[in-house]
Parts: C-alpha cells; sequence; structure tokens
C-alpha cells in the first residue's frame, strides 16, 4: 500500500477518536459564553445564558451569579446617568457584599451632592475601617452639608479622631453655621468634646450658647450642669428657656429655686419650660399653671400636657373647641396620654382631604418646646420643596405608629380607614406596624383588604404582608403573579432625603426608602429572597432580565443578598 493511503487508513481509524476526545462538557460551553458576554459587557445576555446553564444543572452557582451580578453593579456605577447611579447605590448597599463596598467609597467623591449623601448613610452602617476611611474622605467634600453630614456619622459612631475632624471643620467656617456643631460634640462626649462645649457655651452668638445648653441636656451631660446654671442666670429669654428646660432633663433639684423665678417671667415660652421642668422635678402644684396656658390658647402648653398625668379632661375640652392648629395639638398629646378621644381627630390628620393638610414641627425660640402646625393646600405650597412634604409624612407615620397604643378597637378602626380611602402613602408603614402587632384581628383586617377592589396598592401590600406572616393560602402564587406583572414598570423611585438641616436631630440616619409602588416591589423581592429557593431566586433573574433596564442595578443587590 501507498504511503499516502497508509496515511489516510490511519486517519480514518483515528478521527472517531479524535472527535471523541474533542468533545466539551456542554456546561463548560455555557460557562466559557457567559464569561464572554461578562467580558463584552453584555450582562443581560449572560443573565439569560445562566438560565439555561442552571436550567442543565438543575441548581444555581453561587460563585457564578455572584460575579454576574458584581459586574452588573460596576457597569452601573460607570454610568452618568444620575437615576442609574443611585439605583446602583442601592444594589451595592442592599447586596451587603464587601466586594461592592468600592462603589460606595467612590460615590463619596462624586460631584453629585445626593449621591454623596446617600453613599455616607450606606457606608454609616459598615462598622469596619474601610467605611470609616471614606468617612473621614467625605469631611473634604466641596459641599458643606456633606461634611456636615460626615461629621455627625462619625460623631454618631464615636470614632476617636471625631473631635478632631469636626474642629477642623468648623474653624473654617463663619460663626452663622456653628449653632450646628454642639449636637455632634454632645454626642461626641468625650472629655476633649466637653471641653470645647465649655468654650461655646461662652460664644458671643446667642443662637450657639443655646445649641450648646440643648447638646448638653439632651445627651445628659449632667456633669456640665454648672455651665447651665451660670447662662441661667443671664437675661437673654430665649437663652433662659432653653437653660430651664435643660435643668429639668438634666434632674437638677437643686436649680428649683431658679425656676420658680423664672415662672414669672413675662416671657410665655420660658415660663413654661420652667413650669415644665419643676413639674419633671416632682412639683406637681405647678400642673394648673401649664394647664391655664393650654387654655388661654398656647399651642406649645397644649402639646406639653400630653407628658402630664391627669390632663386628659383639659385636653380633651381644647380639642372640642380650639383652632384647628390647636385642636391637632390637643389630639397629639391626647394620643401620648393614649386616651381614645384622640381617634377621630387622628383621622383628620391621617387621611387627606380637600384642605390637602400638611403637618409639620414648631418649636420655640430657646428650641427647648415643640408643637405642630398644619399647612392647607400642601402639593401647591411646597411644590418647589418636596423635603417639606416628605417631613409631613414622615410625622404622619410616627403618629401612627404611636396609635398603636390605643385600644386594638380603635387602631383597627383607624387602620381600615386608611386602607379603605387608598392613603396610599401610609400604606407601607401601616402594614409594617400591623405585623409588629399580630392578632387575629389584625389577620382578618389584612384578609378583608387583600380582597379589595379598585385598590392595587392596598389589595397587594395585605397580600404580602400575609405571606410574610406566613398565613395559608394562595399569598405566595399572588405575589408572584403580581411581580411577574411588574416588569416593566417605571423604575425605582426614591422619596427626597431628610439631611441634618430639616431632620429631627435625635435621627441621625436617614433612610433612601422608595416609594409607594416602588417599595412594594422592593420588599416582594426581599420577602421572596429570604426564602432563598430556587424558584425565587429565578423569578428574580428572570425580573432583571426582561423587566425595565435601570430596575436591575437595584435588583442586582437582591438576588447578590438572596445567594449568601
Amino acid at each position: 500500500m501507498a504511503l499516502p493511503q497508509i496515511i489516510l487508513f490511519a486517519a480514518s481509524l483515528l478521527f472517531p477518536v479524535m472527535l471523541c476526545c474533542q468533545e466539551i462538557d456542554p456546561n463548560q460551553n455555557l460557562q466559557s459564553h457567559i464569561a464572554y458576554l461578562m467580558h463584552t459587557g453584555d450582562l443581560v445576555k449572560a443573565l439569560r445564558a445562566y438560565q439555561e446553564y442552571s436550567k442543565q444543572n438543575q441548581s444555581h452557582d453561587v460563585e457564578l451569579l455572584n460575579r454576574i451580578g458584581l459586574a452588573l453593579l460596576d457597569q452601573g456605577y460607570r454610568s452618568r446617568d444620575p437615576e442609574v447611579q443611585v439605583l446602583t447605590l442601592f444594589g451595592a448597599a442592599i447586596s451587603l457584599n464587601d466586594q461592592a463596598l468600592y462603589i460606595l467609597e467612590d460615590a463619596v467623591n462624586s460631584d453629585n451632592p445626593q449621591i454623596q449623601l446617600i453613599a455616607l448613610n450606606f457606608l454609616a452602617r459598615y462598622h469596619n475601617d474601610r467605611a470609616d476611611t471614606a468617612l473621614h474622605k467625605a469631611l473634604s467634600s466641596n459641599f458643606l452639608l456633606i461634611r456636615f453630614e460626615a461629621a455627625l456619622h462619625l460623631a454618631t459612631l464615636k470614632d476617636k479622631n471625631a473631635v478632631h475632624q469636626t474642629e477642623a471643620l468648623r474653624i473654617k467656617l463663619p460663626d452663622a453655621i456653628w449653632p450646628l456643631f454642639p449636637q455632634i460634640y454632645g454626642l461626641i462626649g468625650t472629655p476633649e468634646a466637653k471641653k470645647i462645649l465649655r468654650k461655646l457655651a461662652s460664644h458671643p452668638n446667642e443662637l450657639v450658647r443655646i445649641a450648646t445648653v440643648i447638646s448638653i441636656a439632651e445627651n445628659g451631660h449632667d456633669d456640665l450642669l454648672p455651665i447651665i446654671r451660670r447662662l441661667a442666670s443671664h437675661h437673654e429669654p430665649a437663652q433662659q428657656e432653653a437653660c430651664a428646660s435643660a435643668l429639668g432633663l438634666l434632674h437638677d433639684d437643686s436649680s428649683t429655686m431658679r425656676l420658680l423665678e423664672l415662672t414669672k417671667s413675662k416671657n410665655p415660652a420660658v415660663e413654661l419650660a420652667a413650669l415644665a421642668s419643676l413639674y419633671e422635678l416632682g412639683h406637681k402644684e405647678v400642673v394648673p399653671q401649664i394647664q391655664n396656658q393650654a387654655l388661654s390658647g398656647s399651642p406649645f402648653a397644649i402639646y406639653q400636657l400630653g407628658k402630664i398625668q391627669g390632663s386628659e379632661a383639659v385636653l380633651a375640652k381644647i380639642a372640642a373647641n380650639a383652632s384647628a392648629q390647636n385642636q391637632v395639638n390637643a389630639a397629639l398629646a391626647l394620643l401620648e396620654r393614649k386616651d381614645p378621644r384622640s381617634a377621630s381627630l387622628l383621622l383628620e390628620i391621617l387621611l387627606r382631604t380637600p384642605k390637602d393638610l400638611a403637618l409639620l414641627e414648631a418649636v420655640s425660640p430657646g428650641k427647648s418646646l415643640k408643637c405642630y402646625r398644619i399647612v392647607p393646600s400642601a402639593q401647591q405650597n411646597f411644590k418647589d420643596t418636596p423635603t417639606l412634604v416628605e417631613l409631613s409624612l414622615h410625622n404622619r407615620e410616627q403618629i401612627l405608629a404611636k396609635a398603636v397604643e390605643l385600644p386594638e378597637e380603635l387602631f383597627i378602626k383607624i387602620a381600615d380607614a386608611i386602607f379603605e380611602t387608598q392613603q396610599n402613602d401610609l400604606v407601607p408603614a401601616l402594614v409594617a406596624i400591623l405585623e409588629n402587632h399580630r392578632t387575629p384581628k389584625v389577620i382578618d383586617l389584612l384578609k378583608k383588604h387583600q380582597q379589595k377592589a379598585g385598590a392595587p396598592l392596598v389589595r397587594n401590600y395585605c397580600n404580602l404582608s400575609l405571606f410574610r406572616l406566613k398565613e395559608e393560602g394562595p399569598y405566595a402564587d399572588n405575589l408572584n403573579t403580581w411581580v411577574s406583572q411588574q416588569q416593566n414598570i417605571d423604575l425605582i423611585r426614591f422619596r427626597p432625603l431628610l439631611s441634618a438641616e430639616n431632620r429631627d436631630t435625635q435621627a441621625v440616619q436617614y433612610e433612601l426608602t422608595p416609594q409607594e409602588t416602588s417599595r412594594l416591589l422592593v420588599e416582594a423581592f426581599e420577602s421572596f429572597a429570604q426564602t432563598q429557593d430556587d424558584k425565587a431566586i429565578d423569578l428574580l433573574i428572570s425580573v432583571i432580565h426582561q423587566g425595565n433596564a435601570k430596575n436591575k442595578y437595584a435588583l442586582i443587590g437582591l438576588l447578590m443578598r438572596a445567594i449568601q
């Protein structure tokens, strides 16, 4: 046989063997394809290929899913679209994955102050060296608000360098800004911080002195009482008021005589602060004087009666006959007393009416007394200041949380009215409250409104709640169906952020909170993610793959958390 023929014959024998040897595991093929798609940045197709890969394996590859998730977050991190940036920050934070921490760290250097604020909020929750370093970097931000927020976070975390960093910031700023700083030193509470508080208590600017007094009292620094006693002897009414309240908060019995002198002040706020402190020190005989101020129409006195036992009858009288502003304060004071007579007025505060009322806090000149004011036509009046609408909503949510302390039948009545009238802005908070107070009546209420026609948000939130409470019924299937139908909703949207300038100084942390429908979608996914079963993961992948292109940057964080 000629040589060429021998070679061809040998090749014909070896060819099947060679083909066999060159066969590649289909899974390996898909893995390589997924890796290629990730490398080219086509992460949606990578997820589609992953779906085929997991179907072949009949299980999920946690490591590969994590790699896809991190790549997708990195893609969002490099976007110039502010909406994508916000959603990516949310996804990176909610993933609880340390490998995504760099996204939050770098966001502190963003040119967008909102992005910086969001990053600060999330970084403050990490409690590790990398996050703390990023917070320190934020003190060099071009935006004053960001620098102040960073200092506030470091103070809350009791960072060892917080005093030095805050001082370095304060001395660069004009005196007009200094009233913001005593709360930071009060939070830190170290000997070095208290030394600065002593200096600020002698500052020429009265607002700085008042802020210092309030900070000392609210943080319980009774070793600084001599400073407050000294300032209480001055003649400025606002400062006297702040000092009078502080002496009561710090339970300074030795200042009783000075407080009695201040009750004779011609300034109503000073008189009320002194009376309230004497009551705190056990002098119940001053109650009629506080009640007289309330009956004379002082909203601060009316609200103060909420702290005074036995004032329910006076408050009920005011609630029945006073102006709308004072009725609101009487109702809230009655709520503090857990008095059922507050219920009917609470409905007027909580439910939207044609008057479109906003509920905002008001403080006295000395910043130690508070009450509430109502503002009509809120959407119109606050159209250029959405944070005020958000503050009003926050206040209504706080009232709703307090209302759960009323007799159950009254709270159920309030909850039922909120569902019936579709107060959608309050529904997420209400459902959370109901879940934390699970009783047969609560379950009946949720089941009733889970069937409510024409109210999709109410119906689906009640369905979600029943699913989370593990009630028997079709709630998992209903939720699955609803989520699948939301794939193309407008992107996840968030409520306005409240910074330290316009929120309660005690509420140091602020939240990046989705709006109602967005929040329902996120909470539904979170609930599915917590089950950590393959169906939930499949659903998340499907919605990320097929749904709104921008939502995927937030939802991938939920998926990453689900597979941990």
